[in-house]
């Protein structure tokens, strides 16, 4: 098991028919813009089982993923993605109804379980009363039995079906979220019970009634974001809620092109000269009196003699030239027009 779980990156996607019999123990939520129901998966793969999740209970899903092909492929499936370490993430405490987690089976570099990792890391992110869908290793459930016992309550605990079981003996266990811990009490050695004997199969999803109601929350963006820098997640950030987004200083940067502006006074040469070095004359396709032509302008600068009272003194002086270059793209002609 340690060397396949090494093979595949601690990386064992949960299968469709599986997520499929835990789903019809969740009863579907609502959600609104005043009130939303988030679901979180910090392993989410490709993305698969949130978008399973997603689509049976409803919400919006939020996902982490650490390798950027898996990351890349989620980005269609999952309404919110994070490439990167689910332990180096900005995640708003208690802002998820749902927390899915089937985290990587292996040890970090303590030595310890991942599996424990990352449901100590990840429970803040669950508000009071929020479900918890642990995927792990039969036997590796005892690890984390008295931390589960103090942060959670309503404990349902199932083996995977026959054929899924054998691959890696995966238990499934759902629970809620405690509104605050407790100390030790008797959850813990039912809990440990449960990872050293039989467990009753996953039932199939025709054959239950939702066990668990997802708790509905504030709507509005949340905080979830890597602590680690990305120009393209920054890039988004800034066009979706940065300076750009405001609607007046848009308006004033990039009029609309049906609003035509007319000068008061008719330009003359300097005004026209600020234009053309300011790349507005830049490639402008000008129609007037059934002729169109392409017009591209420049500044440049140009060195000129000038004269000077002592024969022996030379004077040299750097002057700007204005260029215009308008194009018949009729007939392939151009004319430059240079001041």
């Amino acid at each position: 098991m340690r060397l396949e779980g090494v093979a595949k990156a601690g990386y064992y996607p949960t299968p469709p028919s599986v997520v499929e019999r835990v789903v019809a123990l969740i009863r579907p939520g609502s959600h609104s813009s005043r009130q939303a129901v988030r679901l979180l998966d910090p392993c989410c793969g490709t993305g698969a089982a949130m978008r399973q999740l997603g689509g049976s209970v409803g919400g919006e899903t939020y996902g982490i993923e650490i390798a950027r092909d898996r990351a890349d492929e989620t980005q269609t499936a999952v309404d919110h993605v994070i490439c990167g370490s689910a332990f180096a993430v900005r995640l708003a405490h208690g802002a998820f109804s749902c927390l899915w987690l089937n985290p990587p089976y292996d040890y970090d570099d303590e030595s310890k379980r991942l599996e424990h990792a990352f449901l100590t890391t990840m429970t803040r992110a669950l508000c009071p009363g929020g479900v918890l869908v642990f995927i792990v290793p039969h036997r590796r459930l005892a690890v984390s039995g008295r931390y589960l016992a103090a942060h959670y309550s309503r404990f349902a605990c199932y083996r995977f079906p026959d054929r899924e079981y054998a691959e890696a003996r995966q238990i499934v266990l759902l629970a809620v979220k405690r509104d605050g811990a407790v100390g030790k009490n008797d959850e813990q050695l039912k809990i440990e019970a449960w990872a050293a004997e039989a467990l009753a199969e996953l039932p199939p999803a025709d054959t239950v009634e939702p066990l668990y109601d997802l708790p509905h929350l504030p709507g509005g963006p949340i905080l979830f974001a890597s602590q680690i820098f990305d120009p393209r997640v920054a890039a988004e950030e800034a066009r979706r809620s940065g300076l750009w987004a405001n609607a007046a200083l848009a308006d004033r940067l990039w009029p609309a092109e049906e609003r035509r502006v007319r000068p008061l006074m008719p330009l003359r040469r300097g005004h026209l000269a600020v234009l053309i070095a300011a790349g507005f004359l830049n490639n402008i396709l000008l129609e007037a009196a059934g002729r169109r032509v392409l017009v591209k302008g420049r500044t440049y600068k140009e060195t000129i003699s000038v004269e000077s009272d002592d024969p022996d003194v030379e004077i040299e002086r750097e002057v700007l030239r204005t260029s215009v270059v308008a194009l018949d793209p009729r007939s392939g002609r151009f004319e430059v027009i240079e001041h």
